[in-house]
């Protein structure tokens, strides 16, 4: 089973052929391995927000679920972070150093030849003359190839603090080229925010700041927009510019930036339903104006959301939703902190790149999602999960207690298994009895 996973791994290179999402398949076939074990803190908030998602999907629309296009657009969330939960019924003990190292150099030059090709038609400037003339490699959309690009720069900066080598270097540069190439604004955003994270300190108020920062300029920009005249809840908008990335971004801050806090809201506990944003709601059936049920629906699932995850979120799932994702998240990088302090100063650097790379990509993923709708994107978040999978399945070589800083006594919080006491030291023998050599 996990040789599905590292193959879904390696594949995350392109979503022409969606091979990647087959790492949900070790929980279909394993399910009952759940049961009688231990799991990290993140896996609760992430449990919780799939139960949210599944009983708001079945309130809302039920045949959703046997529909091919509600996973591939509308509920995308469950490709993206099954393989979370698949990695908690397998096990392994490779080196998840070589391997992620081998996937970021596999990565890179893979792309090098349709880059070069790039270069060679485009050039590395057309994209300030023609926005269309960007980098997509083997995505079909410029914002996956750039969302994807910015996770495979993260992963980079892990391996490289992991073990330094020119080699990285050179293809961390040709990796922020590409990435440059594909003119994705909120994905080069997302890649920058990594490096001020880390010379700070990868501190927790940092963290938190950052996460008030980008929910306080997401709402503030959908109230700046909102116009009390106009019905956000219809379709009918009349939003152009000549440049298509300024069209792009008006589209958003004018109509979807808006439409997401009016949906927020009508139903602002548990919000109008997974799935609902791109839908035609012809009426609402308010309660105490803290939910509402909508009728006469017409299910569309398209490509059409926010382009905003956080607003997305509070829009079909309301603050209960955006809670429970946000803690997901808060505690995902903290268990990805431990780890890498475990693997630094106990277990000999092993590990320590994949759990440096899950907590610096989960710092570009928030950031870049208060552009697009990439928090559960599969071409953004599967080579995020799946590494997170190999994680929880990894199995240590020798399994030894762990106790992070001032915090006291606490798990180490890797492989799904309990941590244990470390044996007791000899004491030296008394009554005259000497040991035997």
């Amino acid at each position: 089973m996990a040789y599905l996973s590292l193959l879904a791994l390696f594949l995350t290179v392109t979503n022409f052929v969606p091979i990647s999402a087959i790492g949900f398949v070790p929980l279909l076939l394993l399910a009952w391995r759940f049961y009688g074990r231990s799991y990290p803190a993140f896996i609760t908030p992430l449990t919780a927000f799939t139960a949210l998602a599944i009983v708001s999907t079945l309130l809302y629309d039920p045949q959703s679920f046997v529909d091919f296009d509600f996973y591939r657009r509308d509920g995308n969330f469950f490709i993206s972070y099954a393989p979370i939960f698949a990695g908690c019924v397998y096990a392994h003990r490779w080196d998840l150093n070589r391997i992620l190292r081998a996937l970021f150099i596999f990565a890179v030059l893979v792309n090098l030849p349709m880059y070069v090709y790039y270069i060679a038609t485009n050039g590395l400037f057309s994209i300030f003359v023609n926005p269309a003339d960007s980098f997509g490699s083997y995505f079909i959309a410029r914002n996956a190839a750039g969302g994807f690009l910015a996770m495979l720069f993260c992963l980079g900066v892990a391996c490289y603090l992991q073990k330094r080598s020119k080699l990285l270097i050179a293809l961390l540069v040709c990796n922020v080229l590409m990435l440059f190439s594909t003119y994705s604004r909120g994905s080069l955003l997302g890649a920058a925010a990594v490096l001020p994270y880390l010379y700070f300190g990868r501190k927790r108020w940092i963290l938190g700041s950052l996460i008030a920062v980008l929910l306080a300029a997401s709402l503030a920009i959908a109230i700046y927009h909102t116009e009390p005249n106009v019905d956000y809840m219809g379709y009918t908008f009349a939003i152009h510019a000549n440049d298509a990335k300024v069209n792009n971004l008006n589209i958003r801050y004018e109509w979807l930036w808006p439409r997401a806090l009016a949906y927020f809201e009508q139903s602002p506990l548990v919000g109008l339903g997974f799935g609902s944003f791109d839908d035609h709601i012809g009426s609402l059936a308010s309660y105490f104006h803290l939910f509402a049920v909508p009728s006469d629906i017409v299910i569309e699932h398209s490509d059409s959301h926010a382009h905003n995850s956080f607003l997305n979120i509070l829009a079909e799932l309301g603050a209960v939703g955006l809670t429970l994702i946000l803690a997901f998240f808060w505690r995902l990088i903290d268990w990805s902190k431990q780890g890498a302090a475990y693997a630094a100063l106990v277990a000999g650097g092993r590990q320590f790149a994949a759990f440096r790379f899950v907590e610096i990509s989960s710092v570009c993923l928030l950031v870049m999602s208060a552009t697009e709708h990439r928090l559960v994107t599969p071409s953004n978040v599967l080579i995020l999960s799946l590494v997170i999978s190999l994680l929880l399945a990894a199995r240590p070589l020798a399994v030894t207690a762990f106790r992070p800083g001032p915090r006291g006594a606490r798990k180490a919080g890797i492989a799904g298994t309990r941590a244990t006491q470390p044996p007791p030291v000899p004491q030296r023998p008394t009554h005259g009895v000497t040991s035997a050599r």
